[in-house]
């Protein structure tokens, strides 16, 4: 069995197409929790499977794992090897307090953990819809190192093509590129600096890390910019940005870190964090990592203080501040699409962004929610073909992905 095999016979049960023999094997699979199965994973990745899978079954089953003290999963490094890839079973589970039968919660959380070709995919199901087993006939490459500078004299540089080395000089600043990285960093303070101002604009597909000159460091996801100074010089160090980055902000209290996004203002106070502001996104979600930042302009200012921490702005207005799941804002820079009950049509936007592909929804936005994981360096027809297990069809036409109920 291929693991396509074993892909699309899970799709058949969830859409109660299975053979009796077929059915009785999954249903044998779930139930059995407590046999002693075989894993096959990277050796690298063992620690966030045994993790996140526990997590991941805990949070899916709710109260009814609730006094399973004592219960331990067991990762082993070898497993069953099933043609091109790998099915792996569930993990053995130790002592439990009770027995876990798939018919009772298939509805509730039909998980899947799937390796094949260096990358793992682990997904729940939360809606009762079938699942459609026909070939998904669009393909793309997944996103990749792209961006294009737009220096302060006008010119524009495509970074996709450009060698590694010094690309430009302005003035007194050297700009160097060395594999999806765009380094500012100077060596000390210059008087009489001239400071331009460059934007570094990420297409779809796109991703890229840029060091400003202060030595704060900057993740732009697909569909960003970031607009800075080619050196700090004042009382404030400030830029502003679209669509969604991550700060490692240098810290110096003599000349605050700003980030200016769509009229809010994030003040760094020792911090790195994250902003997701597209304009397609209902709210903008500004995270702290660690340290802190003050968010919002004079008058409605609040503070991040604790890791984990998430402001929100709907409409321009300020939400509760509220405890986000950092593993999942911070996927995309990790290289995942984590989605822990993402509704269908977040979910696609992020597909739009990250394949360059438009996403259309031909019958309203399907309902449903999905938890689970996908590399970001998958091509697009296997990450729609682990999407379906969520219950959600896809066709193609050209570049545009058709997504119905």
């Amino acid at each position: 069995m291929t693991t396509q095999d074993a892909q699309l016979l899970l799709q058949r049960y969830l859409a109660g197409d299975c053979t009796a023999e077929e059915k009785e094997l999954l249903e044998a699979w779930w139930v059995e929790l407590q046999a002693e199965f075989e894993w096959e994973v990277p050796a690298e990745q063992e620690g966030v499977v045994h993790d996140r899978m526990l997590s991941r079954i805990k949070a899916e089953l709710g109260n009814e794992l609730e006094g399973t003290a004592g219960v331990q999963v067991e990762m082993r490094t070898s497993g069953r090897q099933t043609g091109k890839g790998t099915l792996v079973e569930e993990a053995p589970v130790k002592a439990p307090v009770r027995r876990l039968e798939w018919r009772r919660y298939a509805g509730v959380a039909a998980a899947v953990l799937v390796i094949a070709g260096g990358s793992w995919f682990w997904f729940s199901r939360h809606s009762a819809q079938p699942v459609d087993g026909s070939p998904i006939t669009i393909e793309a490459n997944p996103g990749g190192d792209r961006a294009v500078l737009m220096l302060g004299n006008g010119q524009h540089i495509l970074l996709d093509s450009a060698a590694n080395g010094t690309l430009a000089i302005q003035g007194k600043d050297r700009i160097t590129k060395q594999d999806g990285l765009l380094d500012y960093r100077r060596n000390g303070k210059e008087e009489g600096t001239t400071v331009l101002m460059n934007t570094l604009a990420i297409p779809r597909g796109g991703q890229y890390k840029l060091i400003l000159a202060d030595g704060t460091k900057v993740w732009l996801d697909a569909s960003s910019s970031i607009t800075y100074p080619t050196a700090f010089v004042g009382k404030t160090r400030q830029v502003s940005i679209t669509g969604e980055a991550y700060f490692e902000v240098a810290h110096d209290p003599a000349m605050p870190f700003e980030v200016k996004v769509q009229g809010q203002t994030i003040r760094d106070i020792g911090t790195a964090f994250n902003i997701n502001a597209y304009k397609d996104e209902p709210t903008m979600k500004i995270t702290l990592v660690n340290g802190a930042v003050a968010v919002g302009e004079p008058g409605s200012v609040v503070e991040l203080r604790q890791a984990g921490q998430q402001a929100e702005y709907k409409d321009g207005q300020p939400q509760p501040v509220h405890d986000a799941d950092l593993t999942s804002v911070l996927a995309w820079k990790n290289g995942l699409f984590y989605l822990t009950s993402a509704d269908i049509a977040t979910v696609m936007r992020q597909v739009g962004r990250w394949y360059d592909v438009d996403i259309q929804f031909d019958k309203g936005i399907p309902d449903g929610h999905i938890t689970g994981e996908i590399p970001r360096n998958t091509m697009l027809s296997t990450a729609l073909q682990v999407l379906r297990t969520s219950g959600v069809h896809f066709t193609a036409e050209g570049k545009t992905i058709h997504v119905m109920p």
